[in-house]
């Protein structure tokens, strides 16, 4: 079962609330590797860092010293911008950020920016896209599956760039009463109850947002703080209201999960006056001009199927000279012979098995970038237990050897983070991913 996070943004006058659904998938599937640069493990590992920043920070300071974003930016390629960490004033409502691939692929939520660009803060159109609440219950109920849960497509509204904030600003007209609270506060929100509840919005109040670039000198990815705030329709009445109890604004991030991309024009003239240009469209480099590293280890918490996702490399430690042609075991961080193993009942453990004894050459204590990895994950089953299989060959196609890991606690490989595979292998082996 993989955890899934489906937001609903439920509003009312004073706060916005979340609320969690859980998700199911299929049970085995062979890993695949991404075909671009969305939402890598980069991605994920810079939002967790700006989650961190923001935590514990002054939220309404750090949405007043974020930068404009650029037309351009906005609807770069599809436009397609997705909800990817939360935030509320009132640090005890609750906040949350996606870890993985997954619960993006899962959010239905999509903000999509269109439009001609006719200079760097041009206003645009934004078309919103929310499931219907009653659509995900159902496939929460596995009644229907994940493909037929419905989506509420509203009318493009106009965002436009505010000079006195530098930021764009938009108003969603799309909001549902969903019910009262304890304390007599309306409770909103942007996701229909039902399909057939789609036209019949609240009429007093609308959703503001505004939106900035989120940017640091580890932010590659493109990121929105995006500030919403549940106001009455009728300007008048806002003044008065958007100074209401602390905890009345929200704050979103968003991302379209590409890179950022520097575009420089360079222009000079040779020696006989000739005018020549010269475009630069490089991805955003570190600003201090350090190099990239090469390769890195894993966060603890970092799921492991994100991570062999990108790509990696797995490297045996030099006690493996006189193992690797052999069958063995490791468990608890530890590495036995197949005969001598005695993982405990329900232990996580990995089985190593070399294709022949001259195929790991190589292999041991030096980094061997020429093998290729494939992977095939199963969730447990009446038959067996959940288990991530690593299958290692040579460039030419022939086998070198597998690695194959078990935990029969555990209902899905999703569940599992690095710091649960590092516990079972040690120092003994040691996983690397190209940042």
């Amino acid at each position: 079962m993989i955890e899934g996070m489906k937001i609903s943004r439920v509003l009312t006058a004073l706060l916005p609330l979340c609320i969690s659904v859980t998700l199911t998938a299929q049970n085995q599937t062979q890993l695949q590797p991404r075909q671009d640069s969305q939402y890598s493990r980069k991605f994920f590992v810079q939002l967790k860092g700006i989650f961190g920043r923001f935590r514990e920070a002054d939220l309404d300071r750090v949405f007043d010293s974020a930068t404009p974003i650029q037309c351009s930016e906005l609807v770069s390629d599809k436009g397609e911008w997705r909800t990817v960490a939360f935030f509320n004033e009132k640090r005890e409502l609750g906040d949350w950020y996606r870890s993985n691939l997954d619960e993006v692929k899962r959010d239905l939520t999509v903000f999509v920016f269109s439009g001609v660009c006719r200079g760097e803060h041009a206003p645009v159109q934004l078309t919103t896209k929310f499931p219907v609440t009653e659509s995900i219950e159902a496939y929460t109920q596995q009644k229907i599956p994940f493909e037929q849960v419905e989506v509420s497509v509203n009318a493009p509204v106009r965002a436009t760039f505010d000079p006195s904030t530098s930021a764009y600003s938009f108003d969603l007209p799309y909001l549902f009463l969903i019910k009262q609270d304890d304390s007599g506060a309306d409770l909103y929100s942007l996701d229909p109850p039902r399909l057939a509840d789609r036209q019949h919005y609240a009429t007093d109040v609308i959703d503001h947002w505004d939106c900035k670039a989120v940017t640091g000198g580890d932010v590659t990815y493109r990121f929105l703080i995006c500030k919403t705030t549940t106001l009455p329709r009728i300007p008048s009445l806002r003044s008065r209201r958007q100074q209401a109890t602390f905890g009345a604004s929200a704050y979103f991030i968003l991302s379209d999960g590409e890179e950022a991309s520097s575009n420089v024009k360079l222009t000079f003239n040779d020696t006989n006056d000739r005018e020549h240009e010269v475009e630069d469209a490089s991805v955003a480099s570190p600003p201090d001009g350090s190099p990239r590293t090469s390769w890195e280890t894993p966060d603890s918490d970092e799921k492991i199927l994100d991570v062999l996702r990108d790509e990696f490399r797995i490297r045996f430690a030099q006690n493996w000279a006189s193992r690797i042609g052999s069958a063995q075991v490791l468990y608890g961080r530890q590495i036995s012979s197949l005969d001598s193993a005695k993982p405990g009942e329900g232990a996580d453990y990995c089985v190593w098995l070399a294709a022949s004894a001259g195929s790991t050459n190589g292999l041991v204590g030096s980094a061997d970038d020429s093998v290729q990895y494939s992977i095939n994950v199963h969730d447990r089953d009446n038959q067996s237990s959940t288990s991530i299989v690593f299958d290692l060959k040579t460039t030419a196609g022939m086998q070198i050897g597998t690695l194959q890991c078990y935990f029969p606690r555990a209902t899905s490989a999703t569940s599992i983070d690095f710091a649960r595979w590092k516990s079972i292998v040690g120092d003994n082996l040691l996983l690397e991913v190209k940042p």
